[in-house]
């Protein structure tokens, strides 16, 4: 199973966030959203870095006071691990458990932002796609 295969994967708008936001916007965001992290872009193509609840938090244990007025490109992870389409589920799935992050952008290939998926989505299409070759196969009678 490829990651383009996966539901809504690169077809719903990715949110992204502007690295010279504050993390006070950040928290609206991901609020707003219902998500678990953001894409820091400054065109909405061009990946500058990632945010998530887990960033937030671990500074706000540090830094309680002025964690939210602190500027995303201070706080964003900047080498970020994105996969493509035709990348395996399984795969990717590995290399973000490795890596202990729940989020991945997609990219084209121009490394351009064109979705992202989290775990939670990678194991749900795996569990659906399992399900539907048991259902597939022909039981023995």
């Amino acid at each position: 199973m490829r990651i383009g295969e996966v539901p809504n994967a690169t077809s719903r708008s990715v949110v992204t966030i502007d690295p010279s936001d504050t993390i006070a916007d950040t928290v609206y965001v991901l609020k707003e959203y219902s998500i678990g992290a953001v894409v820091v872009s400054a065109d909405s193509k061009k990946i500058l870095g990632i945010i998530s609840e887990r960033d937030v938090v671990r500074h706000l244990v540090r830094e309680q006071e002025h964690t939210l007025r602190v500027r995303v490109e201070d706080l964003m992870t900047e080498n970020v691990t994105t996969c493509h389409a035709d990348d395996d589920v399984e795969a990717t799935m590995t290399v973000m458990t490795d890596g202990h992050f729940r989020h991945m952008p997609i990219v084209d290939d121009n490394g351009d932002l064109c979705g992202i998926v989290s775990l939670g989505d990678l194991a749900a299409a795996r569990l659906e796609h399992l399900e539907a070759e048991l259902r597939s196969t022909p039981s023995e009678s």
